[in-house]
């Protein structure tokens, strides 16, 4: 079981799988999204994901290019996405996970959009977009 929540705890959610398929995201939607050069995701099934936000405490960004962000009004935190190509799964901000044990990223992707001051210091296999 993982177990991840928001900042601030109003928002808690449970995965009964595995977060698979891990990578760090430079793209431009990420970047903005964490605040930061990267951003550490994993898949979980859909099937599996459970939360308990509600319709006060759940905001939501449509990106234009297939997810919905999702994040706490309250905090703001990341916590998930939701691709609209891929309906099965939900996009796990590893930085929201408290408990359990995810795969951890295996690669770089949508490194082209990276910041001019990042420098990629870890062997992970790196794409100029997404493999």
């Amino acid at each position: 079981m993982i177990k991840g929540s928001c900042l601030c705890g109003q928002i808690k959610f449970e995965i009964t799988g595995d977060v698979v398929l891990s990578r760090y995201c430079h793209c431009v939607n990420c970047r903005k999204f964490s605040g930061t050069a990267q951003a550490a995701w994993g898949l979980a099934q859909a099937s599996e994901f459970t939360h308990n936000a509600t319709g006060e405490n759940i905001g939501g960004f449509d990106t234009g290019s297939g997810s919905l962000r999702r994040f706490c009004t309250g905090c703001g935190s990341p916590l998930w996405f939701e691709p609209t190509d891929l309906p099965a799964y939900v996009g796990i901000a590893l930085g929201a996970i408290d408990e359990g044990n995810p795969t951890p990223p295996q690669m770089h992707v949508w490194t082209q959009s990276s910041p001019l001051w990042e420098e990629i210091a870890d062997r992970l296999p790196q794409h100029l977009n997404h493999p």
